[in-house]
């Protein structure tokens, strides 16, 4: 197999192949420090004095959560705005990204630190979620002066497909983020608030209580490995007893 170059880049491990993981993505690199980056965990850039993922991961995030909803309304022509988030959410969740990850292999490639090495980082839904975001960045990056927004968004189309067709068939049943966000809405209750009020455990080991507000007031609260599964089990104890107060 025919090997990139990487005379530009200190430390990279020779086991990471960069070829075979772009065949995986299916996009091939003008510059290859940006797929570098995306794959570099905070644990590994500390130890290794390199720039990591995390400013990638934030503009992934909006491109992702851009791409998918530009789909949904072209080819769900049908569904209100409600089903419409409902169904962005399984698909961009943190469970729906870190299968996609799983799907490509992609925590084999992923830059971490020894201490995450050891503690199975590879596997964490968290990061490989993160990384999998990170991707989506390069991809727009490498390829944004001479195609825009269009190479990213078919090469996110492309790796959701199967995603999308299981997506389909529960978003009806899930995010409660959501159903929460619009019954304050239509009753005018104000705007929910999530907050972080303790976190427990070691950094690979994390677990998070979060605190779901309207006003001064605690509606519910939930906990969670990562900072969005907590968001989702305080809006489900909220929107239990939310629904108690307002529609009795």
């Amino acid at each position: 197999m025919c090997k990139i170059d990487y005379t530009t880049v200190q430390n990279l491990p020779d086991e990471v192949d960069l070829e075979e993981l772009q065949q995986r993505i299916g996009h091939r690199f003008l510059n290859t420090e940006y797929l570098i980056q995306a794959l570099t965990h905070k644990s590994y850039a500390h130890e290794h004095k390199l720039e990591n993922y995390e400013r990638f991961e934030f503009l992934g995030d909006a491109i992702l959560q851009f791409v998918i909803s530009d789909f949904l309304m072209i080819n769900y022509p049908d569904l209100p705005e409600g089903m419409l988030s409902k169904f962005r959410a399984v698909l961009v969740s943190e469970g729906g990204l870190s299968n996609l990850a799983k799907q490509i292999d992609l925590g084999r490639f992923i830059l971490i630190g020894k201490g995450e090495e050891i503690t199975g980082g590879r596997e964490k839904s968290s990061i490989l979620a993160d990384t999998m975001e990170s991707i989506f960045c390069a991809i727009f990056l490498d390829s944004r002066d001479q195609y825009g927004i269009d190479r990213v968004s078919e090469i996110i189309q492309t790796l959701f497909t199967e995603e999308i067709k299981v997506a389909e068939k529960t978003f009806p049943t899930v995010d409660y983020k959501t159903d929460f966000q619009e019954f304050v809405q239509k009753r005018k209750l104000g705007a929910p608030n999530y907050k972080v009020i303790e976190e427990t455990g070691p950094d690979h080991n994390k677990e998070f209580v979060t605190a779901l507000m309207i006003a001064n007031e605690i509606f519910g609260i939930g906990k969670g490995k990562s900072k969005k599964i907590s968001e989702q089990n305080a809006a489900i104890n909220a929107f239990k007893k939310i629904k108690e107060r307002y529609d009795n």
